[in-house]
């Protein structure tokens, strides 16, 4: 496997890019505190400002990296069912614009028995929710076994669709000097997907609705 080094990079600013925010939060909050504690009479409203604000960051970067372990670790290459993908998946979403219907037991775990298949599930996952810039709603449906399967990703909302830079990205037409922080993700799943013989494809289904399938 040729490793571009590009790639690499552009993966690391993704990761950081998104992970910045939170921990400058969370130290943000931190240096509030100890200027508060050298005051001799502390504000108890900023104080418990400032412990928010370091409360809320921690979960935003908690789930994030939970998200990341699983969708480009090795973490999610190995996983036998999809409990611990729509636990990330939900954390990855709330507080945001989009809604997540992921009906329990779809699919059955037999599907997560495919190596690889919960992997690229939650990268489509990502990818999905990043198409939806005003919100919407990502529904996960299909079934399947560890040889055969058929799930869709579906993406209702504003624009609901892929950039085309996105889509070349996400087919393999685009070159490693084409990518971008922005198209990395989109990059990336489609190797993985090729990587564990996972047919991905993206294709609209009518206004502001755009279907994901993964077939295998």
């Amino acid at each position: 496997m040729d490793l571009d080094i590009r790639v690499v990079e552009l993966l690391a600013s993704r990761l950081c890019h998104d992970l910045v925010s939170p921990v400058g939060a969370i130290r943000n909050g931190l240096e509030l505190i100890e200027e508060m504690n050298e005051d001799e009479e502390p504000n108890p409203a900023f104080m418990g400002e400032a412990i928010k604000l370091i409360d809320h960051s921690s979960l935003q970067a908690d789930r994030r990296l939970r998200v990341f372990r699983l969708a480009y670790g090795m973490a999610g290459r190995e996983q036998k069912g999809f409990g611990d993908v729509r636990s990330a998946i939900q954390g990855w979403v709330e507080g945001s614009r989009t809604a997540l219907d992921w009906p329990a037991g779809v699919p059955s775990d037999w599907a997560a028995m495919r190596t690889g298949v919960v992997k690229v599930l939650l990268n489509t996952l990502v990818l999905a929710e990043e198409s939806l810039t005003h919100g919407g709603t990502i529904t996960v449906g299909g079934e399947g076994s560890q040889d055969t399967g058929r799930l869709t990703v579906t993406a209702r909302g504003r624009p609901g669709a892929l950039t085309p830079e996105s889509e070349a990205a996400l087919t393999g037409r685009a070159t490693a000097d084409e990518l971008t922080a922005r198209t990395i993700h989109p990059y990336i799943t489609g190797r993985f997907a090729e990587t564990y013989g996972v047919r991905l494809s993206a294709a609209p289904a009518g206004p502001e609705t755009l279907v994901f399938t993964l077939e295998w």
